[in-house]
């Protein structure tokens, strides 16, 4: 699943100008709706399937902005939720993520860039949570956990996948009799969870949830006008390494690389670790991992990918030996949308092409994908 190429907006403020310059802003982009009180802002509620709602803190109607994203959240909790105030104050904010779940913050006054900048990104993280949800419903549906929660059979058969939800089992302190097959149902609920979209021995994303990130990234990244790269990561000879060491050691690797992959996503002016969570690292293939970072060129993405190759080449494994330092190695393509891909496809290709084509120049190496 990616984002709808017309996304729904709601904005809510009761200034008629500056209602108006916010539609005219973002109505390049997505499909906007306006109220200017809380209970037009219900009414639209009502009717639509929203991406994100854009509130001003001060609606002038005796209901406050967090008090309206807070409506939001219980009636569609899917939508992004945007405050917009002029209030800097640490407590204000505390209380509108913690009583509104409030996603975002636009803190007057803003420019047309960061409005669109603000509820793009609100809308592409929104799709991000759409697509997980969407997994996990479909793992759970597979293992006959179905909507309910617990596992019900299905004519006869127990455990069959794709079966209709049971009703809701009591409550703990009512007294039930044991069940086995029910409890062990209970227990996959939060496993199918993880499961969905994370790889088993990585904790990393799986490579279906890579590829619907990619698509739900690429198309904010083309409606935001920014760039978006792709980083593939090839353990070097890790075939070899397993013949060599046994699998249980190649396992241990594996994950040890995924956590560095991980480590390294950090923002390029602070050097904090980034929590954006629509970039994301995903185990692509066996030996393989995949780096998605939105609005990075190629040289942020090529000093991510360098970053990454030292460290590996320096990884002390197995840990606290030191005698096998630099006998593990990665090599890395890069891939940049515009630049060398107008596509999906076509960025999959160019960073799949690059790296392969990089095996005869030898290991411990970042290469571009060619324009």
């Amino acid at each position: 699943m990616s984002e709808p190429v017309a996304a729904k907006v709601l904005v809510v403020e009761d200034n008629r100008t500056m209602l108006a310059l916010m539609q005219y802003y973002l109505s390049k982009d997505f499909t906007v709706f306006l109220a200017r009180s809380a209970e037009e802002a219900l009414e639209v509620l009502q009717r639509e399937q929203l991406h994100a709602v854009v509130s001003d803190q001060n609606l002038g109607d005796g209901l406050m902005g967090v008090d309206l994203l807070k409506r939001v959240a219980e009636l569609q909790p899917h939508a992004a939720r945007i405050l917009v105030t002029a209030s800097q104050k640490l407590e204000d904010a505390q209380k509108a993520i913690n009583e509104a779940r409030v996603n975002h913050f636009l803190t007057k006054p803003f420019t047309e860039q960061e409005l669109k900048n603000t509820v793009g990104q609100a809308v592409h993280n929104a799709a991000l949570l759409s697509i997980r949800d969407k997994m996990v419903q479909e793992l759970k549906d597979q293992l006959g956990l179905g909507r309910g929660g617990a596992a019900k059979p299905a004519a006869g058969k127990p455990g069959v996948p794709g079966a209709p939800a049971a009703t809701p089992r009591p409550k703990m302190a009512e007294p039930q009799k044991a069940d086995a097959k029910g409890a062990a149902s209970q227990s996959l609920i939060p496993e199918s969870e993880r499961l969905a979209f994370r790889d088993g021995l990585t904790s990393l994303y799986n490579h279906r949830y890579f590829q619907e990130a990619l698509s739900a990234g690429l198309l904010s990244a083309r409606r935001r006008e920014q760039k978006l790269a792709l980083v593939l990561i090839d353990i070097d000879g890790f075939r070899r390494f397993n013949l060599s060491r046994g699998y249980a050691e190649g396992d241990k690797l594996l994950r040890r690389v995924a956590q560095m992959v991980t480590d390294m996503m950090e923002d390029p002016v602070t050097h904090a670790r980034s929590d954006n969570s629509s970039e994301i690292a995903a185990r692509y293939d066996w030996d393989v991992f995949g780096v998605i970072l939105c609005n990075a060129d190629v040289e942020r993405a090529r000093t991510y990918a360098e970053k990454l190759r030292k460290a590996v080449e320096e990884l002390d494994f197995p840990e606290g030996t030191g005698s096998d330092v630099g006998e593990v190695t990665v090599t890395a393509a890069v891939a940049v949308f515009p630049d060398q891909a107008r596509n999906e496809q076509e960025l999959i290709s160019a960073a799949e092409k690059a790296l392969r084509s990089s095996k005869s120049g030898g290991p411990n190496r970042v290469v571009l994908a060619p324009r």
